[in-house]
């Protein structure tokens, strides 16, 4: 297993850790807005790699390769490259929400009882 191939197998485990922590109490608004902020820093550092992956597939020689439902291999990795191009737009999308909502919960502020 390359070290990238390596990398984002413990950030996948990392995700599901987090996922599963997500079954407990919901979390104030002030530990979700630093969740949010650590969530926006992972989607905003997607479309990099996604753009990394792009490449790769596009230098892949389709006559090197076979796809075993039968078809043109070719054809396999022009819809991997198309479906890369969305996932790359998603995950842009993605943070720009996630910016959205960071800023938006970084203007609030708890009531306190001598208020």
């Amino acid at each position: 297993m390359t070290s990238l191939a390596a990398a984002i197998a413990q950030a996948a485990d990392q995700v599901r850790a987090a996922n599963h922590s997500s079954m407990r109490g919901p979390l104030a608004l002030g530990e979700a807005y630093d969740v949010v902020g650590d969530l926006h820093d992972l989607a905003q550092r997607l479309p990099r790699l996604v753009d990394f992956l792009d490449r790769s597939v596009q230098r892949a020689d389709a006559r090197e390769h076979f796809d075993d439902r039968g078809t043109d291999p070719g054809r396999a990795i022009s819809a991997a490259l198309g479906r890369l191009d969305d996932a790359r737009f998603g995950a842009t999308e993605l943070a720009d929400h996630l910016t959205f909502v960071h800023n938006e919960l970084g203007h609030l502020g708890r009531h306190t009882p001598e208020d």
